[in-house]
């Protein structure tokens, strides 16, 4: 196998620069969701349930990385948490063996096309709660950014590419 590229965005653009991109993606997000939707179903908005809300927003990353990591169980996946500015939990899925360019830009999509069509499903099922639902569709399509980003970068790569994922990003790889 023959490295031909090497991907890290958190080491070329900076953590800083991500997050703020990803709480941008957020705040544009919930704007065109909850504006379209808002001006859909005119129903009032409802502000009880608010715990429920919360334990939602708290539970929308571990649920992106569990589907991230039932796409790829048959790779033997490992885990490693970390800390961010020393609050913010994160956890990094590592596969042990490349896979295919196509099999990894399906486990990249997947959360995005799974999880936020549920919460949308959510706010047009119960549109007195569409703030709610409309945030933490917000929240991961922001989460879903640093994906975004991959997938990008995944789309130039030649189709018979493997794709190796370290702790540091991912290198592709092409069989000699």
């Amino acid at each position: 196998m023959k490295c031909v590229r090497t991907y890290n965005f958190e080491k070329t653009c900076g953590y800083n620069k991500l997050f703020f991109l990803s709480m941008l993606t957020t705040m544009l997000v919930f704007l065109l969701a909850f504006s379209s939707m808002q001006s859909y179903y005119s129903k009032p908005l409802h502000a009880n349930g608010f715990f429920w809300f919360a334990a939602g927003i708290l539970a929308v990353y571990p649920l992106h990385k569990l589907v991230h990591l039932f796409s790829i169980l048959t790779y033997h996946p490992k885990m490693k948490w970390d800390r961010k500015y020393f609050v913010l939990p994160v956890l990094t899925v590592i596969t042990r063996n490349p896979m295919p360019k196509k099999r990894f830009l399906v486990c990249l999509s997947l959360p995005f096309f799974i999880i936020t069509p549920l919460m949308l499903g959510g706010a047009v099922a119960m549109p007195e709660y569409l703030h709610y639902f409309t945030m933490a569709a917000a929240f991961h399509t922001g989460i879903c950014l640093f994906d975004f980003l991959y997938i990008k970068a995944l789309l130039a790569c030649p189709k018979d590419a493997l794709i190796e994922e370290d702790s540091d990003g991912f290198e592709v790889l092409l069989p000699e």
